[in-house]
This record gives C-alpha cells, structure tokens and sequence, in this order.
C-alpha cells in the first residue's frame, strides 16, 4: 500500500543516519490490554526497532492496562497532541469518521489473511485518507483478531442461544448491530470495565479475540465460549498529527518503518495465540462449542443493504474492494 511503505533505499539510509540524529524525542505509546498481549508485543518491538535505528535519540515508553486512558481518551489525547500514539479499530474510529463503523459489518471478512490483503490494497489508502482529516496520522495496521463469543448462563450451539444474551460491545455502531442480528441484547461498553460488569451480573458475556479473553481472564466469570467467528478487526496504528509534525523527517522515517516491521511481529503473535490458547481455555473450564458461522452471517447480511442506505457509493465501493481481496492470489 503506497501509503504507508518505504523503500528499501530509504529505510536504509535511515537506518544509517540514527546515530547521528541530534535531536531528542520520547514517543509514548498507550495501549488498554495487559502487558503480555499481543498488541503489547507488537509494541515492545515498535520499542525495540526504533530505538535501536535511531541509536538511542528517540525514547519509546510503552504504557499498558489503560494507564493513559480507555480507548475514547487516548484517540482524543491524539488530536489534541497530548500522546503520540495509539491504537483502536477501525471501527471504532467510527465515532469520528462514520463510515468507518461500516468496517465492522459481521462476516465481512473470511479469515486473517483475507484483512491482510484488503487493508494492504486501495481500501487501506482510502480509511488513511478518511481518518487523517481528524488530526492523526496512520501508519499502518496491527491484527486486533478474529472475535468469539463467551458468556455465563449456556452453551451457543446455534443463532437461538444467543437470543436474548447480554453482550458487552465496543462502542461502534455496525459492530454492535452485527451482535443485534445474532440476537443478542448489544451493551457498549469500555474494555477495561467488562470483568467487573461480567463478575457483577450487569452482562452475560462479551465477544473478543482468543488472546483478550484469556489475558483478561474471563474465564474466571464465563463458563460459555463459541468459536462464532463473526468479526474480524485490524487496529490502525496512529500517531498525533501536531506531534508527527514536530518529529524530523529521518525520526519520521525511522518510526512508519518500524510500524511496519512490528506489525510481522504482532500478528504472529496473534496467529500463535489463536493456535494454543484454546486449549488453555479449555483446561481453565470453559466449555466450547462451533456454531453454524453461515446461520449467523445470513443473519447479520442485511447490515450490507444498510451501510449502502447510509454511506452510497463510499460503502459499496469499500465493500466492494473487500470482496475482491476474498479471492485475491
């Protein structure tokens, strides 16, 4: 994606010219999972890669389990250049580009590497396009994962075990909508307030990547997961734009690169996750079960119609691009 690539030349030359760099700068990155996480490791190596290429004239400070602030916060710490950098899905940007929300449509995606291809493609230039106009920049995509439903009262084995579950929900329309059509009673709600909410009884369950669920321990609260597979979502990479504007040209350079790099690193992760941490669940009590994934995306298919009523020709060209990349070599 031209956008957020550089060449070899240039990263080479960069990469040279750390040392010499006089100018100091510490970037902080804020993150509201746990420090083992995946997104986590993907920012230790963001650390790692920049400091090390900018021969110590950039200081990276990675700050884990919502210290800085819930997702909300940190985008708006953003724009007003109070942070650097964060991260949140796209569609959770939605709150401020709505069509964005769109990205989070139920079974729009097949599978990882189908998101890789899509937001490595022209659809990746347009949401770049689309979410700079609000005072960040992109630099590129980290894998927030492949989404499954837990919840406390019984086992999913079909579309009419959810009717009726209180199901936490990030705050993103299209998102929470799609768990609506699954027949779930949707409840946004912040990350870092969900155990506490699943402990206390104000919901059922939640939906989340294998890694959130485990490192969050929900296991402790939820007896119930269902491979339901009906999201997968990519974190855009963002950096406050007044902040990026004061970086030199050559930190510049040196930090979209390691953006890059670490996001190899962190998808890994992910994959590596997704790969063992069932089995861990299993141990830890969880009872497991496979719904039918084609019920549950012909129940959420109607949301396609919508986001075309809402967003014209922008969504179905969007759509449009993501279908293309199902089939892509």
């Amino acid at each position: 994606m031209k956008h957020l690539k550089l060449t070899a030349a240039l990263l080479a030359a960069t990469c040279l010219a750390g040392p010499a760099l006089a100018q100091d700068a510490t970037i902080r990155v804020g993150t509201v999972v746990s420090g083992d996480h995946p997104e986590n490791v993907g920012a230790r190596e963001f650390e790692r890669l920049v400091e090390e290429r900018s021969g110590g004239a950039i200081d990276v400070r990675v700050f884990t389990d919502s210290q800085l602030g819930n997702q909300r916060e940190m985008v708006e710490q953003l724009r007003s250049g109070d942070l650097e950098i964060t991260w949140v899905t796209t569609g959770f940007f939605g709150s401020w580009e709505p069509i964005m929300g769109a990205l989070e449509i139920g079974y729009l995606f097949e599978n990882r590497e189908h998101a890789f291809r899509a937001f490595e493609g022209p659809l990746g230039d347009e949401v770049a396009e689309r979410v700079e106009r609000h005072g960040v920049e992109l630099l590129g995509f980290y894998e927030a994962g492949m989404r499954h439903m837990t919840n406390s009262v019984r086992a999913i084995n079909g579309p009419d075990d959810i009717e009726g579950l209180r199901i936490r929900t990030p705050r993103s329309t299209y998102h929470l909508r799609t768990v609506e059509l699954m027949g779930a009673n949707a409840t946004p709600m912040a990350f870092n307030e969900l155990y506490t909410a699943m402990e206390q009884g104000v919901v059922d369950g939640q939906e989340n990547p294998l890694s959130n669920i485990y490192n969050a321990r929900f296991s402790e609260v939820n007896d119930h997961l269902a491979l339901t597979g009906h999201l997968h979502l990519t974190h855009m990479v963002l950096y406050s734009e007044d902040l990026w504007g004061e970086l030199p040209e050559e930190h510049q350079e040196i930090v979209r690169q390691a953006v890059l790099d670490s996001a190899v690193v962190q998808r890994d992760k992910v994959a590596e996750d997704d790969a063992t941490l069932l089995g861990e669940l299993e141990e830890q009590g969880m009872q497991v079960t496979r719904p039918d994934r084609d019920a549950l995306a012909a129940a959420v298919a109607p949301l396609r119609d919508d986001a075309v009523a809402e967003f014209g020709e922008d969504a179905t060209r969007w759509i449009e691009l993501i279908d293309a990349a199902r089939t892509a070599n």
